[in-house]
């Protein structure tokens, strides 16, 4: 059992790893991430501080994996499949695997919002991003036909 005091966690500013064009870059988020601090394996859980004015990511789905937020302090705005909705403390949000709900999150106010979130650690996931020419496979990004994205320091 491993026991993880407030804060002893370190906290990891987040960069993106999305392929250009789609790249968020980095000072929009940081994370605790809970679960490798605890050494679990079968799903992940990180406590996310979404900076004001930002995004948390692209908006996706999963196909194999299931996702879960609960919101710890903050506001946020979460927009799925272009409708919008402002949660607060308290409020959760469960988006089942399969099913095609693209989302994210925006930070519309003036001060951070921090939440759990919560998923799967399926290895063969794929993670669509729709209206973007963007795959997340176990292999990597890849556009929707199939073929790569470059890593970094290739040229496509």
């Amino acid at each position: 059992m491993a026991i993880l005091r407030k804060d002893s966690v370190p906290e990891t500013e987040a960069v993106s790893g999305y392929p250009e064009p789609w790249n968020l870059g980095r000072g929009f988020l940081s994370y605790r991430h809970i679960t490798e601090a605890g050494g679990l394996t079968q799903f992940g859980a990180a406590v996310e501080t979404l900076l004001p004015g930002k995004q948390s990511s692209q908006m996706h789905w999963e196909e194999h994996e299931d996702e879960f937020l609960y919101m710890l302090s903050g506001e946020l705005t979460v927009v799925e499949n272009g409708e919008e909705t402002v949660i607060g403390p308290g409020d959760a949000c469960c988006w089942k695997a399969g099913v095609p709900v693209a989302h994210c999150l925006r930070n519309h106010g003036d001060r951070p919002a921090t939440y759990l979130i919560v998923g799967s650690r399926v290895p063969h996931n794929i993670c669509h991003y729709p209206g973007l020419d963007l795959l997340a496979t176990s292999e990597g990004f890849t556009h929707l036909d199939g073929t790569p994205y470059p890593t970094k320091g290739e040229t496509e």
